[in-house]
């Protein structure tokens, strides 16, 4: 990859956004942990499902605003529901989503970015799953569901693996536009009161990455 420089695009707001919220989704779990019989933890609980819930939105539209902007794809902008902002990116890109790297930044000087790939991007269905479960959580329950006791409750332990996951994407991740020629990067530290940096890579031709050989990126092991 060659000639590292900023997106113009809103996607870094965007990953910058998605960072913030992050940092407070493991500040609410963080909380519950320290002190599980605190009377008010579900309220700890639901911040943090809900900030998991909105970065899995977020996640998409980045990836649509990035796909519009530095992919150059003529798509629909009034999609927000998450399976058909993912319908409008998958349609133009068979990895529309962001992919999990090792980033050493300006390892070979100015602009010249290390990328290594450690898995496949996460899927769509991961997301969908995500984002269906914290759903149910946020949301009031059916009168059969009342009725029958059958009523969710917060699993701490799942919900920290999520943020994990999503954090991981966040902290170094790939998005890799249509054709390939052009390739969207992100590091973060991981540190609340640290701004996550994007760059824009552009390659010399088609890009000869094998995803097959890489591991699934898993966030429910």
């Amino acid at each position: 990859m060659i000639d590292s420089q900023p997106p113009d695009s809103a996607y870094p707001p965007v990953v910058e956004y998605i960072a913030r919220r992050i940092s407070v989704a493991e500040d609410a779990l963080d909380e519950v942990v320290s002190n599980p019989d605190r009377p008010n933890n579900w309220i700890s609980c639901e911040l943090a499902t809900l900030q998991i819930r909105m970065v899995c939105e977020l996640m998409l539209l980045g990836s649509v605003l990035a796909h519009m902007h530095e992919g150059e794809q003529d798509i629909d902008d009034r999609k927000w529901r998450p399976k058909d902002a993912f319908y409008e990116i998958n349609s133009v890109n068979v990895h529309p989503l962001p992919m999990p790297v090792d980033i050493i930044l300006n390892g070979k000087g100015p602009g010249a970015h290390h990328v290594e790939p450690v898995s496949k991007p996460i899927s769509f269905e991961a997301i969908s799953k995500i984002y269906g479960i914290c759903g149910d959580m946020l949301h009031a329950p059916t009168a059969r569901n009342v009725v029958k006791a059958n009523l969710p409750s917060y699993d701490v332990a799942q919900l920290q693996r999520w943020l994990t996951g999503l954090k991981r994407i966040i902290t170094g991740h790939a998005l890799m536009l249509p054709q390939r020629k052009r390739v969207l990067i992100c590091a973060w530290s991981g540190a609340a009161n640290d701004t996550p940096s994007c760059f824009l890579l552009e390659s010399l031709g088609q890009s000869t990455l094998n995803l097959s050989k890489l591991p699934d990126f898993d966030l429910f092991s």
